[in-house]
């Protein structure tokens, strides 16, 4: 039987120890492993009966921590490197004036240089000594290797020059030279190089650590939108009790506004939950006696008492949350080329060094150009580039997104960009504005009259539906006094006395239509996958009303310039079919695919990566968050669900 076992990962610095805590668990018998240097995370797939102990001995023999239910224990992270970097950065600047300012170099000055790169090449450097120095004890050599090495090389060349050679004399200058001629009488130092190097790798190091604190940031949101507490029936007596302590099988009790606290059944009650938030469904669903309902939505209005049915890790959100996290572990292939690349490099360039200053030796007899060419290897091929090169572009590529209302989180949504030829879209909040509003009306009175019934009406009702009507009766500047002996059917709509008139407003199921031009158009507007509400005056239905979710600014113009950049848009949404079909039918998109859960909409962006096409997501909801984590680019939009946003490379 196959089994998953996820693991927390802890030391990892470079994309060479997750290749190294792959293949330590992969020597298991039967075991296959994905580890993601990102999250810090191993997912484990094995179909034999494997001990977590078993897994978190073979991490720890190839020397890094591991735990099964914690976050590992991190050595250094994001605090000590950013006081790293600000302590290395203060010594670094001078130093690197005084190094390649010619006029600023004084008698001494290069004495003035080694006060400043000791603590920087020393201290700050220290994390990359370490782990340089742990993984030779476990026989390996890692990018931190290759940092170790330029800087120590870099400091120890210079220290010895200072005091052994007339580099030390007091009025020794160094200009900046292109190329080192064979006999040189000037010794170089390098103290500069220590210093920078620390400096910008730390500065990778920072944003590394940042960006990884924000991904695990995202599944700690996930767990935020359960509700703390759950009110518990006991004996008909209510009582609030921490959510950890309700068991499948317990009674519930939800009051209106109300998170539902567990996936549940109703046992009894009515009222109506917004599900957008998981589910993407736009328009509030009215639940009864006998349906299903999800944790940490919402019960608009009415009062329900639940039978709980999922708790814990068992509940829609934690599955969700499960998928978030998988789709996060997985890799791009580009990431495999790189964790195969990076188990040769850096043993490579260390005989690349060694090579190069045995031929300045050999065959020019000269020991100080020998150095100076193999320590320029070492420096040149440590991986400093990175820290200067990708924060300095992603600076000027995020720039420009901000200006445009784009938060680009980094490389991987700018690499993979001008690969993508197919867009998977969710429609509310995404295509649509997320919002209720009055799309078309079909009435036998005037307006005015109309619109002062609703308004009159719905003049106390905080339900989504109500607010929307008489938003819209307010914009074509129609109001009235509150309706009088107003009452409120949970889940229907509402009666009231209007002027002393008696008047109602309600679903069809409530009030029903008679047969003639508003029963055609009722039908009209439910075929089409709207929300239909029905005005009744005097016992006569007045006027039938169609709300849906309006196409977003700007979405027909975006559809467009994404069809003309031969990317396909495809609608994927948890709402129903008629509702997604209009949406569809209204901005020319052909491919859609309705009532798709977390789930589904995961299975298809991976289905799609698996027949070779590199697929963007956009999405709003907890619903889209693992599509949006598993595709080549996640597109947030900026007014989602926060666990939506900390997936995405782009908002």
């Amino acid at each position: 039987m196959s089994q998953q076992i996820e693991l927390s990962v802890g030391g990892m610095t470079c994309a060479s120890c997750q290749r190294r805590v792959e293949k330590a668990l992969t020597k298991i018998d039967g075991v296959s492993a994905t580890v993601n240097y990102a999250t810090g995370m191993a997912v484990v797939q094995t179909d034999k009966p494997v001990e977590s102990a078993q897994l978190i001995e073979a991490i720890e023999s190839v020397g890094y921590s591991a735990s099964l239910s914690e976050k590992a224990v991190e050595k250094y992270g994001l605090a000590e490197f950013r006081q790293r970097l600000i302590f290395s950065s203060v010594f670094t600047v001078p130093l690197m004036l005084l190094a390649m300012v010619p006029s600023l170099q004084f008698d001494y000055w290069q004495w003035v240089c080694a006060v400043l790169a000791t603590p920087v090449a020393t201290w700050a450097a220290w994390p990359f000594h370490r782990a340089s120095f742990l993984n030779l004890h476990h026989r390996a050599v890692t990018m931190d290797t290759l940092v170790s090495m330029g800087v120590s090389v870099s400091y120890l060349w210079s220290l010895y020059a200072i005091l052994f050679t007339h580099a030390g004399k007091p009025d020794m200058r160094m200009s900046m030279s292109l190329i080192n001629t064979s006999g040189s009488h000037s010794a170089e130092i390098y103290f500069e190089v220590a210093a920078a190097v620390t400096t910008l790798v730390i500065l990778g190091k920072f944003l590394e650590y940042r960006a990884r604190n924000q991904s695990i940031k995202a599944l700690e949101n996930l767990a935020t939108l359960n509700p703390k507490s759950a009110i518990l029936m006991v004996e008909g007596k209510q009582t609030t009790v921490p959510i950890e302590q309700v068991k499948v099988g317990d009674e519930l009790y939800v009051q209106t506004g109300g998170q539902i606290p567990v996936d549940s059944v109703v046992v009894s009650g009515t009222g109506h939950v917004d599900k957008s938030l998981v589910t993407g469904e736009s328009m509030p669903v009215e639940v009864t006696a006998g349906d299903t309902v999800i944790g940490a939505t919402v019960l608009l209005d009415g009062a329900l008492t639940l039978r709980a049915q999922a708790v814990g890790k068992d509940t829609v959100l934690s599955g969700i949350s499960r998928l978030v996290h998988q789709a996060q572990a997985g890799k791009a292939e580009v990431t495999r080329l790189v964790d195969r690349v990076s188990e040769i490099f850096v043993p490579l360039v260390i005989l690349l060094s060694v090579a190069t200053g045995l031929y300045w030796l050999i065959i020019q007899d000269d020991s100080n150009l020998a150095l100076t060419a193999s320590i320029a290897v070492l420096v040149i091929a440590c991986p400093c580039a990175l820290g200067l090169a990708t924060p300095t572009a992603l600076l000027v590529g995020t720039g420009r997104g901000a200006a445009l209302g784009l938060l680009i989180r980094g490389p991987r949504a700018i690499e993979s960009s001008m690969r993508i030829d197919q867009m998977f879209i969710d429609k509310t909040g995404t295509l649509t504005d997320g919002q209720m509003s009055v799309s078309d009306v079909v009435s036998t009175i005037s307006d005015k009259e109309l619109w002062q019934i609703v308004d009159a009406l719905e003049a106390t009702s905080m339900h989504p539906v109500a607010t929307s009507l008489r938003k819209h009766a307010h914009t074509l500047g129609f109001t009235s006094s509150p309706a009088t002996s107003v009452h409120s059917v949970s889940g229907s709509g509402v009666q009231g006395l209007v002027n002393g008139v008696p008047c109602a407003l309600g679903s069809v199921s409530w009030l029903g239509v008679p047969e003639g031009e508003l029963k055609v158009a009722a039908d009209k507007f439910a075929a089409q996958g709207d929300g239909v509400v029905v005005v009744y005056r005097n016992a006569y239905a007045v006027a039938v009303i169609a709300l849906s979710d309006q196409i977003a600014a700007n979405t027909q113009s975006a559809i467009k310039n994404l069809v003309k950049m031969k990317i396909e848009p495809i609608v994927i949404s948890g709402d129903h079919e008629a509702a997604v079909k209009k949406v569809c039918n209204q901005l020319g998109i052909k491919n859609f695919h309705a009532n798709s859960s977390p789930a589904y909409k995961l299975e298809q962006v991976t289905l799609q990566q698996e027949k070779g096409h590199h697929v963007a997501m956009v999405g709003d909801g907890v619903n889209d968050a693992p599509a949006i984590a598993a595709a080549d680019i996640g597109i947030a939009m900026g007014e989602g669900t926060d666990v939506a946003l900390e997936t995405a490379d782009v908002v």
